[in-house]
């Protein structure tokens, strides 16, 4: 493969075949040159990514509305699975496609349309890149019995835009998808935290001292992926709980922990 170097985000990613394979995005490296670890698009979101754009002039993406995390050996072995492949479901957003459908809190979802999960990543993936109001099959392990669900997938943009409101009246604040530029600037992965876009001047992360831009990559040391995480980890939490949040502060792009008390 050819190596990334400055200059290179944007461009295509080869193999030793000259097949494309992904779209160059961010390098994070010490000595400015490609020495380091590269970061790229998988070539076959590319394409969806295009496709939606000329279809449609706007990128869509599917919503479950379930926050997941991935397995650990510990929680593997007290679900009394025998394997750690597959996303955890940590929550339900009422009204949301997955409970519409029937899927519950810790659940495991092993399969989406028919493709084996390993882990999260790829459950977030597959339903980003879900055409909206399809009705995928879901297949998950509930108290160590197999099951099969069917759910019709919802507009990720439109249920944050709903969504959103908790995130407002709790932190006084509205957050949007980190943009790519932001992401090649602070080394940040694809769909990692999410950025502050409007603050109450009198609000909860107003006061803790946050800014519009600041960018929230956890939350109780939970990462954060994306507005869907973001909202659904802001709706589990308890009135006046005690909340540990990480940021990157993106005026020096230096990052630090903050403990707010939510309302």
């Amino acid at each position: 493969m050819l190596p990334i170097n400055p200059g290179n985000s944007g461009g295509p990613l080869l193999n030793l075949y000259g097949e494309v394979i992904g779209v160059n995005g961010a390098i994070a490296t010490e000595s400015g040159g490609f020495e380091g670890i590269g970061f790229t698009i998988p070539s076959n979101m590319a394409l969806h990514i295009a496709k939606t754009l000329i279809v449609h002039g706007k990128v869509e993406r599917g919503w479950l509305g379930i926050s997941v995390r991935d397995l650990t050996p510990e929680l593997a072995k007290s679900l009394h699975l025998e394997t750690e492949m597959g996303a955890l479901v940590a929550d339900v957003i009422k009204g949301g496609p997955a409970e519409k459908a029937g899927i519950k809190k810790d659940d495991v979802i092993t399969a989406y349309r028919g493709k084996e999960l390993p882990d999260t990543s790829a459950l977030r993936n597959e339903v980003a890149a879900t055409p909206l109001g399809e009705e995928a099959k879901v297949s998950l392990v509930r108290g160590g019995k197999r099951e099969d669900l069917t759910v019709k997938v919802g507009n990720l943009e439109e249920a944050t835009k709903i969504l959103g409101a908790s995130v407002k009246d709790r932190l006084g604040a509205d957050v949007r998808p980190v943009s790519p530029q932001e992401a090649e600037k602070y080394g940040l992965e694809e769909n990692q935290g999410v950025a502050i876009a409007w603050e109450d001047p009198k609000g909860l992360l107003r006061k803790a001292g946050f800014e519009v831009g600041d960018i929230i990559l956890e939350i109780n040391y939970q990462p954060v992926h994306g507005a869907e995480s973001f909202v659904s980890m802001v709706k589990s939490l308890q009135p006046q709980q005690q909340v540990v949040v990480l940021a990157l502060d993106h005026r020096t792009g230096q990052t630090g922990t903050v403990r707010v008390t939510v309302h």
